[in-house]
C-alpha cells in the first residue's frame, strides 16, 4: 500500500515538472483526455501563481516581506523535493528492512533446521529405545529357552547315561552267556568224539566177534565132516548145521547191539544231567550279576553319602546367593543370574571343580576304602 502511494505521489511530481518544462507547445500535442487534465493543471497553476503575485504585491510593502518571500520559496522547494527525498527515505528503509528479513529468516531456516534435527535425533532416539526393550525381551526368551533346553538336554543326558548302563549289563549278560555257550557247544563237540569214539570201539569190537564166531562155525562142520561115516550124513548135517546156529548169532549181535544202546543211553543221560547243571550254574551267575547291579554295595552307598553332601553344601551355597540377589535385584538381573537357577535342586553337572574335590576327599577318609584300595592295589601283601 505504501509503495502504490509513493509511485501515485512520484507520478504527480513527473507531471509537474513535465509540464513545467514543457508549456503551452506541449498542449498541443497532447491528446484530448489528458488535455484536459493538463488544461485543468495550468488553470490550478495560474490561479496559483496569480495567489502567490497577489501575496508577493502584498508583502513586498511590509518590513518583512522580502524574508517571508524567502521563506515561502524555500519552503516551496522543500516541497517539490520532498517526494524524492521522502521515496529515497522509503527506498533505502525498504532495503534495510529486505537485508534484516533475509537476514532473520536466514537465522529462522538454521534454527528450523537445528529443531527439525533435534526432532531427527529424537526420533532416532525413540526407535532406538523401542528397539532396545524388543531386543531385551528377545533377549530374556532366549535366556528362558536356553534354560529350558539346558534342562531338557541333561534329562536326556541322565536317561542315556541310563540305557547305556542297561546296554553295557546286557552286553556283559550276552558275552557271559555266549562264552557259556560256545564253552558248552565245545563239551558237546568232546562229548560228541568220545561217543563216536566209543561206537567206533564198540563196532569193532562187535565186528571182531562176528568174525571170530563166524570162523568158528565155518571150522566146525569141516571137522565133523571129516568123522562121519557115510557122505549123506555128512551133507545133512552140514545143511542142518546153521539153521541151528542162525539163532545164536542173532543172539549174540542182538545183545550186543543192545549192550550198545544202553551205553549210548546213558552217556545221553549223563550229558542231559551236566547240561542241566551247567545252566543251573549259569542262571546262579546271572542272578548274582543281577543282584550286584541292582543292590548297592557298601561302597556305592558311601559314595552317594558323600555326593549328597556335596550337593548340601552346594544348595546352602546357593541360597546364599538367593538372598543376596533379592536383597540386589538389580544387580542380579543385570548379571542374568535367574532365581529359577538359584532354586533348582543341583545335578552332578553343577559341580564345580572345588566339590568334586571335596568328595574325593571325602571318599577317601574313610577307613574302609582305604583298606579296599590297598586290596586292590596289592592284592599279594593282603593275601598275606
Amino acid at each position: 500500500m505504501g509503495s502504490w502511494a509513493h509511485g501515485l505521489v512520484g507520478v504527480r511530481a513527473k507531471s509537474r515538472s513535465l509540464v513545467r518544462s514543457c508549456g503551452p507547445a506541449a498542449m498541443a500535442l497532447v491528446p484530448a483526455p489528458e488535455s484536459s487534465f493538463l488544461s485543468s493543471l495550468n488553470v490550478e497553476r495560474k490561479r496559483a501563481l496569480d495567489i502567490q503575485k497577489k501575496r508577493e504585491d502584498l508583502l513586498e510593502d511590509t518590513e518583512h516581506g522580502s524574508k517571508i518571500l524567502g521563506l515561502h520559496h524555500d519552503l516551496q522547494a522543500l516541497a517539490d523535493v520532498l517526494d524524492e527525498r521522502v521515496e529515497s527515505k522509503l527506498g533505502a528503509n525498504e532495503k534495510a528492512f529486505f537485508v534484516a528479513y533475509k537476514s532473520f529468516m536466514f537465522t529462522v531456516q538454521k534454527e528450523f533446521k537445528e529443531l527439525k534435527q533435534k526432532a531427527d535425533e529424537e526420533e532416532t532416539k525413540t526407535r532406538r529405545d523401542a528397539k532396545i526393550q524388543c531386543l531385551e525381551k528377545e533377549l530374556d526368551w532366549f535366556m528362558n529357552e536356553a534354560l529350558r533346553l539346558d534342562e531338557l538336554v541333561k534329562k536326556y543326558k541322565k536317561e542315556l547315561d541310563k540305557w547305556k548302563g542297561k546296554a553295557d549289563a546286557l552286553e556283559d549278560d550276552r558275552q557271559f552267556l555266549e562264552n557259556q555257550i560256545k564253552q558248552a557247544k565245545r563239551t558237546n563237540k568232546s562229548l560228541r568224539s568220545a561217543v563216536e569214539q566209543a561206537q567206533s570201539s564198540a563196532y569193532s569190537a562187535l565186528a571182531e566177534k562176528a568174525s571170530s564166531v563166524s570162523l568158528f562155525f565155518n571150522n566146525g562142520p569141516r571137522r565133523c565132516g571129516s568123522m562121519a561115516v557115510n557122505a549123506t550124513q555128512q551133507s545133512s548135517q552140514a545143511q542142518d548145521r546153521p539153521t541151528e546156529d542162525e539163532p545164536t548169532q542173532c543172539t549174540a549181535y542182538s545183545g550186543l547191539s543192545q549192550e550198545l544202546e544202553e551205553k549210548y543211553q546213558a552217556t545221553v543221560k549223563r550229558l542231559k544231567q551236566q547240561l542241566v547243571q551247567e545252566q543251573k550254574q549259569a542262571a546262579k551267575l546271572r542272578a548274582v550279576a543281577d543282584r550286584q547291579f541292582s543292590e548297592p554295595s557298601e561302597l556305592e552307598a558311601f559314595f552317594v553319602d558323600c555326593v549328597e553332601k556335596a550337593k548340601a553344601d552346594i544348595t546352602e551355597r546357593r541360597k546364599a546367593a538367593l538372598e543376596q540377589s533379592r536383597a540386589l535385584r538389580s544387580e542380579a538381573k543385570s548379571r542374568g543370574y535367574p532365581e529359577t537357577k538359584l532354586a533348582q535342586t543341583p545335578t552332578l553337572d553343577d559341580f564345580t571343580v572345588t566339590d568334586r574335590r571335596k568328595v574325593v576327599e571325602l571318599l577317601l577318609s574313610s577307613e574302609h576304602v582305604l583298606q579296599f584300595l590297598y586290596d586292590k592295589l596289592f592284592p599279594e601283601a593282603s593275601a598275606c
